[in-house]
Formats: structure tokens, C-alpha cells, sequence
């Protein structure tokens, strides 16, 4: 298989891009959209087709978003930091929905249930995985 040329966005966040993940589209949004986290504690939201940034939900990560998840239906993802906390916001909006802690120790993985009705966290020093 042969793949189109890259598509890229020159500092696209302040530090270094750690995760990425695709919110597939909605009813309300007919294109999926690309989110990335950073050590700059930021997530973006991009529209694929030319790389605009539409958005720069989740603000409030003390550490850097390591690891994204977008829930199946598209409205809704997560993002989690080393600092514990997963926060779950709005695509469309960056509103948040809600922030959960995840201590004792720092989370590096995210996940939404295909179903879309459980999120599961893992990582850190504890070995931890949480529902």
C-alpha cells in the first residue's frame, strides 16, 4: 500500500507532542478530528484535511498529557497527565465534563470501552489499572 505525502504542522505545540488520537465524527461534525497532547500540559484539536487548530481543550494538567482517547460516538474524549488526572472534556466545545484523580501514582494510559461505557486508566509506579 501506498501512502499520500505527510501533511505537517511546524511547532504545532510549545514542547514535545506525546499522544494522538482521532474523535470520529458526529451527527453535528461530519469529519473526524485529531487531538494531540503535549508536555506543555496542552491538548489540540485539528481538522484533518488542513491541519488548522480549531481548539486547545483540557487545559488545567500540571504535568504533560501522555495519552488520549476519544469516546466511539465523537463528542467526548479524555485526556490524562502525569500529574494524575484524567480530564474528559467536549470536543466541539472543550467544555469540561468532568475530572476524575487517578492517584497514587501518575496515569499513562487511556482508554474508552468500545461500547463507550467505561473508561479504564493504567501506569505508574503502582502497577495500577482503574475503571
Amino acid at each position: 500500500m501506498k501512502l499520500a505525502g505527510l501533511k505537517s504542522v511546524d511547532a504545532a505545540h510549545e514542547e514535545s507532542i506525546w499522544a494522538a488520537a482521532w474523535a470520529p465524527a458526529t451527527d453535528h461534525r461530519p469529519t473526524a478530528l485529531l487531538l494531540t497532547g503535549a508536555l506543555d500540559e496542552t491538548v489540540r484539536v485539528w481538522r484533518p484535511d488542513d491541519l488548522a487548530s480549531v481548539g486547545t481543550p483540557a487545559r488545567g494538567h500540571a504535568l504533560g498529557v501522555v495519552s488520549l482517547a476519544a469516546h466511539p460516538a465523537g463528542a467526548l474524549a479524555a485526556a490524562v497527565s502525569l500529574d494524575s488526572y484524567i480530564r474528559v472534556f467536549d470536543v466541539d466545545s472543550g467544555a469540561s465534563v468532568a475530572t476524575l484523580e487517578a492517584r497514587p501514582s501518575e496515569v499513562w494510559g487511556v482508554q474508552f470501552h468500545p461500547k463507550g461505557n467505561a473508561l479504564a486508566a493504567a501506569g505508574g509506579g503502582s502497577g495500577s489499572v482503574k475503571l
